[in-house]
């Protein structure tokens, strides 16, 4: 908790993250904004009649966004997945979770799970941006689909088709529309 305290204080007041109400070090209390919509996992799963092609759009832009934030500050959250992202009241998406996240160099105690996780990540090595942009991909996967990436598929059979470069199919034309849509990282 500390470390997630830490980061949010370091983030300060951003669009991208909840709100930081109060962290008490002594009860190791972290108090943050409410999200009324909860994480995205299940807003998708239970509202798919409302992912209109626009608000995916939305969505997947302010994941990428999020994301940027991080990264800008040293920050690599290193569990991305749709249950790490809350939306708001106007269904703004925002980045959450950091307790397991590398911050400046730091060692991660968290990890992406298999569909959401580089095909080259190694346990022993330090976290990698590379490895929340894989997740990011994934992510814009299930928004745009409303599914995970080789859901049906058990997890080492994902962990093999990953490895061999093996991905969905429709995940690089939705990822092209979104990276076309933010432009360019500074």
């Amino acid at each position: 908790m500390r470390l997630e305290a830490e980061i949010y204080q370091a983030l300060g007041e951003c669009a991208s993250i909840p709100g930081l109400i109060n962290w008490n070090p002594l009860t190791y209390c972290l108090t943050l904004e409410y999200l009324e919509h909860g994480n995205l996992r299940e807003y998708v799963r239970s509202n798919s009649e409302a992912l209109t092609p626009s608000l995916r759009h939305k969505l997947a832009g302010q994941a990428a966004a999020g994301l940027r934030v991080l990264h800008n500050a040293h920050i690599i959250h290193c569990d991305i997945s749709p249950r790490n992202f809350l939306l708001d009241h106007e269904l703004n998406l925002k980045i959450s979770d950091f307790a397991g996240s590398s911050l400046r160099g730091s060692l991660a105690s968290a990890y992406a799970n298999t569909r959401y996780r580089h095909p080259k990540y190694k346990w022993d090595d330090p976290p990698h941006y590379q490895d929340d942009i894989f997740g990011l991909g994934s992510l814009i996967y299930f928004i745009m689909t409303k599914q995970y990436p080789y859901e049906e598929v058990p997890s080492d059979e994902v962990e093999a088709k990953y490895g061999s470069s093996q991905f969905p199919v429709s995940a690089a034309s939705h990822a092209a529309l979104l990276f076309n849509s933010v432009g360019t990282r500074k």
